[in-house]
């Protein structure tokens, strides 16, 4: 369960797996329209990714020692997308040099500050901030949250810059890879980490190697029996041959970490 915008209105929806029929079932509180009911099966599709065939990485990595006991084990995983690419950029700042639980609280917070409220059935849901909410927000107000000054720049100036009219984040979506780089990397406080990984959880691309992710070098150690944590080079080195499937290669990588 989570809220979401639907043609701009938050709504309420909800995602369970129908095991006896092997598919999704979706519900959406309110009085959604057929118009906004529409647009919440496309979104889940989208955050789901339904529409990726597994079965063609599955073979592609069949002969892989390493790999293919992996999609044995995770056999139907897939790439869970953010339903929002302002969302999942925020979330990716936030999350810089943090682990994951303090992430988690400070996006909590910011939701709390800058977002809106939805009520169902006396429970009160929270909606993550638009760009225009946050870009109100002064430095100060995310410092006393315990944001760090540069992090609590760089959110709010990502967030002016947007709704300003400046930075078109839907427009990324028909973007190569190598131009979405090329369009967010001269953003402050935005890096090449940060740049994959809205390339992986806000659009979903399938052949993206974080190389110098700490937890893929942490599963790629353990996976393939390395004596010490692979370098970056190593990695892309290692990973050359999962192309064009790098992304799921590498999800299913943090997998085996749990």
């Amino acid at each position: 369960m989570r809220t979401v915008r639907l043609h701009g209105g938050p709504y309420l929806i909800g995602v369970r797996h129908d095991e006896s029929n092997q598919c999704l079932q979706v519900t959406v509180r309110g009085e959604p329209s057929d118009e906004q009911l529409a647009e919440a099966d496309r979104l889940v599709r989208y955050m789901f990714s339904t529409e990726v065939d597994l079965s063609e990485f599955y073979r592609h990595v069949a002969e892989d020692e390493y790999l293919a006991p992996l999609t044995k084990k995770f056999t139907g995983t897939r790439m869970v997308r953010e339903p929002d690419l302002f969302e999942s950029f925020v979330k990716t700042i936030i999350s810089q040099q943090l682990n994951l639980t303090f992430a988690g609280t400070l996006t909590n917070r910011l939701i709390a500050l800058a977002g809106d409220t939805l009520d169902i059935d006396g429970e009160t849901w929270p909606v993550f901030p638009t760009p225009e909410q946050v870009a109100q927000l002064e430095y100060e107000q995310l410092r006393e949250l315990q944001f760090s000054r540069r992090k609590a720049e760089y959110i709010i100036d990502l967030a002016r810059k947007i709704a300003c009219g400046d930075l078109d984040l839907n427009r990324l979506q028909d973007m190569s890879d190598a131009d979405v780089m090329k369009t967010l990397m001269p953003i402050r406080g935005v890096g090449r980490w940060t740049v994959e990984c809205l390339l992986l959880f806000g659009l979903g691309r399938p052949n993206l190697l974080p190389a110098a992710d700490i937890g893929l070098r942490n599963a790629v150690r353990h996976v393939y029996g390395l004596e010490s944590q692979p370098t970056e080079a190593q990695v892309r080195e290692i990973g050359s041959s999962w192309s064009p499937w790098c992304s799921y290669a590498t999800l299913y990588l943090w997998e085996s970490l749990d």
